[in-house]
């Protein structure tokens, strides 16, 4: 088998594990099932010897020993206990990557895609799983975008859409800082668009309620869409026209700063 398309399937199965469980990633049932690779199934691990090479063709001996990297073994207790992957903060090594050394999160996510052959490397079948899990919901959500989207004449305030299912009320300062209160001059009728854009930074509106920007977009070329979002810096939001009812200028310096420091 090639190092290459191995390490490739390898490391999309644990991309997939990791978005599902995060950094833990239980053992039984989901590491010890493997990966499927030609019509095979291998496995990542195994119960005795840590990290499983022989089935797949992988070389004998240490992992990595550049990265002082030592085998992940599997606890007595592993069944009651999820795994926890390992970090590691040493220089990568420049050997050939072992497709089963479980490296950190960041190398599977910048790991370099398959190359293209005769056959598809994602022909593997997508199989459905579900999990169940603990989340904490603002209650409080509702009644301020019930507040804040008819304040801005259910409209949002950069590009004027009126369609509301496609509306969100937007904090200036965050829900959870000790400042950002639900109420209607801490918010901001937007679409999901800008309101995306607004949470990342890619977009600001300063003190004078004028929409900014993000230099990044500005210098880019990318199609119609980043063209129209583009056409709207420099240009005014639309406010409410109740003054009490208007965004609060010190919370938009204090968000604009934020913006100008990521910019």
């Amino acid at each position: 088998m090639r190092d290459e398309g191995l390490r490739s399937s390898c490391f999309n199965s644990l991309t997939v594990l990791c978005a599902q469980f995060g950094e833990d990633v239980p053992y039984v049932g989901d590491l010890d099932r493997g990966f499927a690779f030609r019509g095979q199934r291998v496995p990542f691990l195994n119960r005795q010897q840590g990290i499983f090479r022989r089935r797949a063709g992988w070389p004998r001996g240490p992992v990595d020993p550049d990265l002082g990297q030592r085998p992940l073994r599997r606890s007595r207790d592993a069944r009651r206990r999820p795994l926890r992957l390992p970090r590691y903060r040493s220089k990568p090594s420049r050997q050939p990557c072992d497709a089963c050394s479980l490296r950190a999160r960041d190398a599977w996510r910048h790991a370099r895609p398959p190359r293209r052959t005769g056959a598809s490397p994602h022909q593997d079948p997508i199989e459905r799983r579900y999990v169940v899990r603990e989340t904490n919901v603002r209650v409080h959500q509702a009644r301020f975008r019930g507040r804040v989207l008819p304040a801005y004449r259910d409209q949002c305030a950069v590009c004027r859409l009126k369609e509301t299912r496609l509306l969100d009320a937007a904090h200036i300062v965050g829900d959870l800082e000790a400042h950002g209160e639900a109420a209607v001059n801490n918010g901001l009728s937007l679409c999901s668009i800008h309101h995306r854009a607004f949470d990342h930074d890619l977009v600001g509106i300063d003190a004078d309620y004028t929409v900014r920007i993000s230099p990044r977009l500005l210098d880019e070329e990318d199609g119609p869409m980043l063209d129209l979002l583009k056409g709207f810096h420099a240009q005014p939001i639309s406010v409410p026209q109740a003054i009490a009812l208007r965004p609060d200028r010190e919370r938009l310096a204090e968000r604009f700063d934020r913006f100008l420091a990521r910019a």
